[in-house]
């Protein structure tokens, strides 16, 4: 593995980890971000079972920091993202050795990032989008109302959620530090306050992917999601695949939101997503 500082920003380095595959026919990287609502998580969160897959199939990997909310607003953490892209081209071949070529990869909320930088004009163009259990807009009703859900577990008050969140911006985000963020923003329905923080409709628009507007520009994309995620609706994986030029719906039932952090389940769907990946490096 090798890191790197692709970006700093308010004094916070931006880390990039790249794995490079074994195969002297590699020709392609997949590039990823991480889950967790945009308030926690971290760059090397992914299981080593699957990052091994894609490395012995013929794929690099990068995971990649974003800074994370409440701290930093979303358009901060785009501009992380596309600085990530854009470091990416830049300089793949002279820090790695290998093409600048890359596919986008993310698992909820680091799906809803991979696909906005996927339908992005200003950006180098992804070769196909992974999206696991993600959604392609923030201006759902599930994200901005209360969650039945998350309104099971014990209530997080306002006064430990003002205590939480800190007075510098950070990429690490420890679940066991920065969960009851995301638990009080599902049973409050303030997720959009916390992350963008007050704005208008025209504000959210450039980070909302419209079907009609939006879905055309994307490659092709394979959609992971369990019909009983009880954090990101099925039916978003559905307007995706329904509205997509190239796509496959990979779909898991009877399984929570992130159903692959049990590798025995998850295993399969990143097989088949291999395989959707390959079929377009063979045409």
């Amino acid at each position: 593995m090798q890191t790197v500082i692709f970006a700093k920003k308010n004094n916070v380095e931006l880390k990039g980890d790249f794995y490079k595959s074994p195969r002297s026919d590699a020709t392609k990287t997949i590039i990823y971000f991480h889950g967790g609502g945009l308030i926690w998580g971290l760059r090397n969160d992914l299981p080593e079972a699957y990052r091994n897959l894609f490395l012995e199939a013929g794929y690099h990997f990068f995971a990649v920091d974003y800074r994370l909310a409440p701290e930093t607003k979303l358009p901060g953490i785009y501009e992380d993202a596309q600085d990530a892209i854009l470091w990416f081209e830049a300089n793949a071949r002279a820090e790695f050795g290998v093409s600048n070529a890359f596919v986008l990869f993310g698992r909820s909320a680091g799906a809803y990032l991979a696909l906005q930088l996927a339908a992005d004009a200003t950006l180098p163009n992804a070769d196909a989008v992974l999206s696991f259990y993600g959604y392609p807009s923030i201006r759902a009703d599930w994200y901005q109302t209360p969650s039945a859900h998350y309104a099971k577990l014990p209530t997080i008050p306002a006064d430990l959620k003002d205590a939480l969140v800190g007075q510098e911006e950070l990429t690490e985000g420890f679940i066991e530090k920065r969960y009851a963020l995301y638990i009080y923003c599902r049973q409050t329905g303030k997720w959009l306050d916390e992350v963008f923080g007050s704005a208008d409709a025209a504000d959210l628009d450039a980070f909302c992917l419209e079907e009609m507007r939006d879905f055309s520009f994307l490659p092709p994309v394979f959609i992971a999601h369990s019909t009983t995620d009880q954090d990101v609706p099925y039916s978003e994986a559905e307007k995706l695949a329904k509205t997509t030029f190239e796509n496959e719906l990979y779909t898991v039932r009877d399984l929570e939101h992130d159903f692959d952090k049990n590798t025995d389940a998850g295993l399969p769907a990143y097989k088949q997503a291999l395989a959707f990946l390959d079929q377009f490096n063979q045409e």
